[in-house]
């Protein structure tokens, strides 16, 4: 699975799990599954980066959700415009009903679905600093 960080969407992949029978591999296979210091370090380099464009992403999504919920009150409106001499009950009816009010609660639903996503990603990003984190200082004293 890869999600794309721009637009959350998720494409799946031909890469399947496979058993992995950890007793049958030998020393030098096993330490080949864990990463280098190099790797850790680069690793740490491109979460700090992606973490530090979390708080523009957070607000253009936040943007997004303001917006497409104004969209919604405008969309209401002309509606129950539409519907004018309608008793008030058929007018609300009507106007939850029209296609261009349909169209912005999907928005909402949209918008609202990439900013949980992009809270859940900062959170991600976050703990894998700190993991990381980790890793490099346990590098640096194995190193010296």
């Amino acid at each position: 699975m890869i999600v794309d960080d721009a637009t959350g969407t998720v494409a799946e992949g031909g890469v399947e799990l496979v058993p992995l029978d950890l007793a049958a591999l030998n020393e030098d296979e096993l330490i080949q599954l864990f990463p280098t210091p190099v790797q850790c370090a680069g690793a740490l380099l491109k979460a700090r980066a992606m973490i530090a464009h979390a708080p523009a992403v957070l607000a253009a999504r936040s943007k997004a959700v303001k917006d497409a919920k104004r969209n919604l009150i405008v969309a209401r409106g002309y509606a129950r415009q539409a519907a004018i001499g309608r008793d008030a009950e058929t007018r609300r009816l009507v106007a939850e009903s029209d296609a261009d009010v349909l169209k912005a609660w999907e928005a909402i639903d949209v918008a609202e679905l990439a900013l949980e996503y992009a809270r859940e990603m900062r959170k991600t990003l976050s703990e894998d600093i700190e993991i990381l984190r980790s890793l490099n200082a346990n590098f640096r004293g194995e190193h010296r």
